[in-house]
């Protein structure tokens, strides 16, 4: 799908949409079948599907029935990806996976003659809105310009080798430099990994430290800025120069 407007094609027999959440905050839930015309989805109460999360917009992204076709418009600041391709409005095709903040969700077009066997699947007919409870995420903004990464993980790793969850090819971070976790008591705790550098927070090197909400941790040259909302970490990239909030 391009990012830029899609030319809508028609296929026979008529399909409906229906969704599945596969991956991200949401993995596991049972399906949804689409039945109006314009299917609204973001955190917003107005919304149709309604989800949390850090990178939400209020009006996330729209999908529009125009006949036998699904068209998807996004109406969000952190944007809408369609097979890992961020969009702007493009027709939706079956096997299509849409990330919509921290979830993933799977299309299935199905022909109206097939949709009752779908729906026997435990699926759920989209009438009213259907609120989702998040698992808590480690959540990194910014370190690649406009991308966010959730990360499910109750630990993850940073430095040099590409074994890690984030890869950071810089001479003063090591090959394995610090994990970021999530403790049984749903703390979330900083700890460096024998780094030749060190890891500090608030400017102090530290091994282990209990992260604190407004927290800043330096690895090498980069910064980020501990923000604990909910059950979440989100760690978002501090440009060099920029004073703290």
């Amino acid at each position: 799908m391009s990012s830029e407007k899609a030319r809508i094609t028609v296929s026979t027999p008529v399909s409906q949409l229906c969704m599945s959440f596969v991956g991200g905050l949401c993995a596991g839930r049972t399906g949804l079948v689409l039945t109006k015309k314009t299917t609204i989805i973001g955190r917003g109460d107005d919304c149709d599907i309604i989800l949390e999360g850090e990178t939400l917009s209020r009006r996330h992204c729209t999908i529009t029935q125009w006949g036998s076709v699904y068209v998807l418009q996004d109406t969000s600041r952190n944007g809408t990806y369609v097979n890992g391709e961020r969009v702007v409005e493009g027709q939706l095709r079956d096997h299509d996976q849409i990330r919509v903040g921290q979830n993933l969700l799977l299309v299935s077009l199905n022909p109206r003659t097939a949709t009752r066997a779908f729906k026997s699947q435990e699926t759920t007919p989209l009438q009213t809105a259907w609120v989702i409870e998040l698992k808590p995420h480690i959540v990194v903004n910014g370190l690649e310009a406009g991308v966010t990464r959730p990360f499910s993980e109750e630990r993850i790793t940073i430095g040099r080798r590409e074994d890690n969850h984030l890869v950071l090819d810089e001479d003063n971070i090591s090959r394995q430099h610090v994990a970021f976790e999530r403790r049984d008591d749903e703390e979330y705790y900083v700890v460096d990994l024998g780094s030749a550098n060190g890891t500090y927070v608030n400017d102090e090197r530290v091994e282990n430290a209990r992260l604190r909400h407004g927290d800043r941790v330096r690895i090498g040259n980069y910064v980020l800025q501990v923000t604990l909302r909910e059950k979440d970490c989100i760690l978002n990239y501090v440009p060099p120069g920029t004073r703290s909030s």
